[in-house]
């Protein structure tokens, strides 16, 4: 990585270069007694993210701003001045570079696929909701107070009405994502 900014650089083309480094997905080190990916616990769920915007992202700053991965395209079209098709699924998360401090978006939405078995999984700043499989086995976890995802509270009774909201979000955003996948929400 070194080498290509240095060449960007040494062509002088690193004031006039976004530079984006990303990853399809995150990766389990022994978290949750796993090694790899396919889950959606935050460890596989959560992807390493770093922007640099020449005269527009302040160096050095973080951001706990929630985006995900299909924003990347809208983000680059508008930071290079191009309308971005509007049928897309994304939204450009520019004022998140420009000011890190934002909320970014209100939830990230997450599908793997374990052999058959799909998981799908809403996230906001707070709470994360899965499903697993047609059974949809549940699963709740407070991010703010079970950071590591220990915790599963989606059977808990004092619980009952945020699962029902993460459930209908999560339930909308799979619903947009099949429309874009299959045309119809054009």
């Amino acid at each position: 990585i070194g080498l290509i900014l240095d060449k960007l650089k040494s062509q002088k083309l690193w004031n006039d270069t976004i530079v984006i480094f990303t990853s399809d997905h995150g990766y389990h080190l022994g978290e949750h007694f796993m090694w790899g990916k396919v889950t959606l616990f935050e460890e596989c769920a959560r992807v390493p993210l770093i922007v640099r915007v020449p005269g527009v992202s302040p160096a050095g700053k973080t951001s706990q701003g929630l985006v995900e991965t299909i924003d990347l395209f809208p983000t680059l079209a508008e930071l290079c001045d191009l309308d971005a098709p509007t049928h897309l699924q994304g939204q450009s998360y520019t004022s998140l570079i420009r000011k890190p401090g934002g909320p970014g978006k209100p939830s990230a939405y997450t599908v793997v696929s374990r052999g058959t078995q799909l998981g799908r999984s809403i996230r906001t700043q707070r709470w994360r909701y899965a499903e697993w499989g047609e059974a949809k086995a549940a699963e709740l976890y407070d991010l703010q107070r079970d950071t590591r995802e220990y915790t599963n509270l989606a059977k808990s009774p004092q619980h009952r009405n945020i699962v029902r909201q993460m459930k209908s979000r999560l339930a909308k955003r799979q619903a947009q994502a099949e429309s874009a996948r299959s045309g119809t929400d054009k």
